[in-house]
């Protein structure tokens, strides 16, 4: 990985003026005076420099501490902790990042800590007291206070099942595709795996286990691993095909088993470019690099079968003359392009909906919807591309589309409805999601939903909010004044009609008896949702929105 590379991964902060120089006059005293490569743990130069660092942590801490207050005591805190394990050093860490929306309805992320795991294994009640630790320093005590987003890893899971807990959407988009294309292997299949590693390396030596165990292995070993267990189900929501859901790689057709194969030999041609340092030579011809793919983000791999059909040709020529023509064998450019025709749409989700700027968890239901419905038929799947479409597209993506079949062939169309299958069953929305999207004013209309699921997030905002009021006369704290009113591809089919009459008649059925409308005076959520919205104010961020009217604001925070 580049210097480059690194640093994009890094947050810019900006320190005071006055600490920058007093780090860099420490430094320059450590290095001046303190020479001595082999003492360098005992020279009084480093002990100061490392002094002032523990100083000035615990300043910042402090600071962020008072920053955070405000929303844990509105419940305004997502915690999102993470745990993985690092093979060469034997050791796990705990990392956790936390977003969270304060009152003036600003949306901030940052990464809170990242520490060895200290406990004796990996059982859900440890990682829940790794996680306690972290928070302690911050006064984050009181769960209930907090929301949790994770991934499904086993122990992670079990660890905070009794908490507000919500599963990280990219993540089972991933798994989904995983699983869809046979490129993880049952738990079953893992832990037989590792018993007998285990076994064959304690009679060898009594060290522990390092290389014997591949990381997909050791990710479901260790409780962040991001593969959903396969007994883990939820009811799904929308009919499913068992047999395309549960079928063996061995059951699929000749067909649907070349073009698995396929993506196998696209990445283990990519791994011999780049060992090779082919790459070079290919972009020398005119050509773009051939990217590696890692198995915990798919859209990487989407990615690496792009730049193959890209660079189709000129890789060819290349590995022709290294007398390495062989490596392209079983790799078909038009199988490719299918392959990309079918992941493009994962591929738009994944990237909107991971951002780390702005709110996103009101484009999951969004999302979801129009995966459903294009992964339905091919009519649908060929509709998401055709030029009149209003997904976005760059001009590299036009010329892999272009001269693609426009018929499906066996495989190709088993494999589409295995991954609508495995999205019906292993994704059901949450009624969070639910409120995210209407509580965004470009959406508040909820198209494409039931009744039912509209009376239901009304029923569970106004329950909310109905919380939210009780503790705020606790505190004694008076309710906000109201304010007088002064893009994205598929996500316009969504978006609000401007039609206040009829959204306000929607509303006025909320089918709850605890919640019907029995005096005239509308509440917060009907003004809402009845209100004359102009679209082209509205942004991305529905916390723009919510800044500029308080009328319901300090639910939209909770």
């Amino acid at each position: 990985m580049k210097l480059g590379t690194v640093m994009k991964c890094y947050k810019q902060i900006q320190l005071p003026q006055k600490a920058i120089n007093l780090i860099k006059n420490l430094t320059s005293k450590w290095l001046c005076q303190d020479m001595r490569a082999f003492s360098i743990v005992k020279d009084t130069g480093l002990r100061n420099l490392l002094q002032e660092f523990i100083i000035l942590t615990d300043e910042y801490r402090t600071i962020l501490k008072g920053i955070l207050k405000e929303p844990y005591e509105n419940r305004c805190i997502c915690i999102c902790p993470d745990l993985w394990p690092d093979s060469y050093k034997q050791i796990s860490y705990m990392g956790i990042s936390i977003s969270f929306v304060d009152k003036d309805c600003n949306y901030k992320s940052l990464d809170l800590c990242c520490r060895p795991y200290m406990e004796s294994d990996h059982s859900d009640a440890n990682i829940l007291v790794s996680i306690q630790r972290c928070l302690m320093p911050f006064d984050l005590i009181d769960f209930d206070q907090l929301h949790f987003a994770s991934d499904r890893g086993a122990n992670l899971v079990r660890a905070l099942r009794n908490y507000d807990t919500l599963f990280c959407y990219p993540h089972r988009l991933n798994n989904i595709l995983k699983r869809a294309f046979f490129q993880s292997k049952s738990n079953k299949e893992q832990q037989t795996k590792t018993s007998s590693t285990l076994a064959c390396t304690s009679l060898i030596s009594n060290t522990t286990v390092t290389n014997e165990i591949d990381q997909e292995n050791e990710d479901n070993v260790y409780s962040s691993s991001s593969t959903d267990n396969e007994d883990d189900k939820v009811e799904p929501t929308l009919p499913i095909n068992n047999k395309l859901r549960k079928m063996k790689f061995e059951d699929l057709t000749l067909a649907a088993q070349e073009i698995i194969k396929t993506v196998t030999r696209c990445k283990k041609l990519v791994e011999f470019v780049k060992r090779s340092g082919c790459n070079k030579d290919i972009q020398s011809f005119g050509g773009i690099a051939l990217q590696q793919s890692t198995v915990v983000r798919w859209l990487s791999l989407i990615n690496l079968l792009e730049s193959i059909v890209l660079s189709y040709k000129v890789t060819k020529r290349v590995l022709i003359n290294r007398k390495q023509q062989m490596k392209l064998k079983g790799i078909d450019e038009k199988v490719l392009k299918q392959i990309i025709r079918l992941l493009k749409p994962f591929k738009q989700v994944l990237k909107i909906i991971q951002t780390t700027n702005t709110p996103s968890l009101y484009m999951v239901l969004i999302c979801t919807h129009k995966l459903r419905k294009t992964l339905s038929s091919f009519d649908e799947l060929t509709n998401y591309h055709s030029p009149l479409s209003t997904n976005s597209s760059s001009d590299i993506e036009n010329d892999i589309h272009e001269e693609i079949d426009m018929t499906e062939n066996e495989g190709m169309k088993i494999l589409r409805m295995r991954i609508l299958a495995l999205l019906n069953l292993t994704f059901e929305l949450d009624i969070r999601h639910y409120c995210a999207t209407l509580l965004h004013a470009r959406y508040r209309q909820l198209k494409r939903c039931t009744k039912d699921k509209h009376d239901q997030t009304y029923k569970y905002i106004r329950k909310r909010m109905s919380e939210i009021i009780k503790v705020n006369q606790e505190k004694d704290i008076q309710p906000p004044q109201k304010k007088i009113k002064s893009q994205q591809s598929f996500l316009q089919q969504y978006e609000d009609n401007s039609d206040p009459e009829r959204c306000f008649d929607e509303c006025d059925t909320s089918g709850s008896e605890d919640y019907a409308f029995i005096t005239p005076k509308a509440d917060e959520l009907s003004r809402y949702l009845s209100m004359d919205i102009d679209k082209s104010s509205l942004t991305d961020n529905p916390l723009d929105f919510w800044r500029k009217n308080q009328s319901v604001s300090r639910y939209c925070q909770n």
